[in-house]
């Protein structure tokens, strides 16, 4: 079994997250990615860092000949899952991929704004685990499969990436957390990875992975002391849809 490098959050934290955030704007790309690959609606999924099941629970809804499978490292998150035949639950993390589905494949692995929160002890550990959960699910995908990986893309104003670092230093420092809690930061004292979108476009080339189709989202209104200290020039989300090969 791989030694874990990721750090957990809070169960206090973890409450935070207890939202769906596919909601009725981002919904109808997945939807329109799903249709385009696997016309006759059968397939199979796996749901990284999952949580609530909410997300799975839509898939499974919206195609009834669709099997899938949940994992998440938050017992406090699984356990509020409702229970369904065709879903399948696991405790444990993306960082144990090929261990735990050795003998398994999947057409679609779902990444719903969670590769940030793959935080390692430093920054470039963190990018380094980052792209390694991505080579680790390009390898359980079927012949046929997808990646989708939605995200956050924080670019800087001058220098792209800039406020990766900044935020990323700023979060996994424990004596800055009751500060950084102040402005937000449900991530305080662990740590968070957020990345603009050229920069992810480099890692997924790192990977055996290409881009089907990326589409960003309206730009987020941001504080102007928040631009300004973390020298961002935009945020906004962004989907990727990659195929293997």
């Amino acid at each position: 079994m791989v030694v874990e490098k990721i750090k957990k959050l809070e169960n206090n934290q973890l409450e935070t997250f207890n939202k769906e955030y596919v909601n009725e704007e981002r919904w109808p790309i997945v939807k329109k990615m799903i249709d385009q690959s696997f016309p006759e609606g059968n397939f199979s999924f796996l749901d990284i860092g999952g949580g609530n099941g909410i997300f799975t629970d839509k898939i499974l809804a919206h195609y009834p000949e669709a099997v899938g499978t949940l994992l998440d490292n938050a017992e406090v998150l699984l356990e509020m899952n409702k229970s369904h035949p065709r879903k399948k639950l696991i405790l444990s993390s993306a960082e144990n991929l090929n261990d735990i589905f050795n003998n398994q494949n999947f057409d679609v692995i779902f990444f719903n704004w969670v590769l940030h929160h793959f935080v390692a002890e430093t920054y470039w550990q963190t990018r380094k685990t980052q792209n390694e959960i991505l080579m680790q699910a390009q390898s359980i995908l079927s012949a046929k499969g997808y990646i989708s990986i939605f995200e956050n893309m924080y670019v800087g104003a001058l220098f792209k990436n800039l406020p990766s670092h900044l935020i990323f230093n700023l979060t996994s420092n424990k004596k800055l957390a009751p500060v950084t809690k102040i402005f937000g930061a449900n991530t305080a004292g662990c740590g968070v990875c957020f990345l603009s979108d050229s920069t992810w476009k480099q890692e997924i080339s790192k990977t055996n992975l290409h881009i089907v189709n990326y589409e960003e989202f309206p730009k987020w209104k941001i504080n102007i002391l928040r631009q300004i200290l973390l020298h961002i020039g935009s945020v906004r989300v962004g989907h990727f849809w990659l195929k293997r090969g």
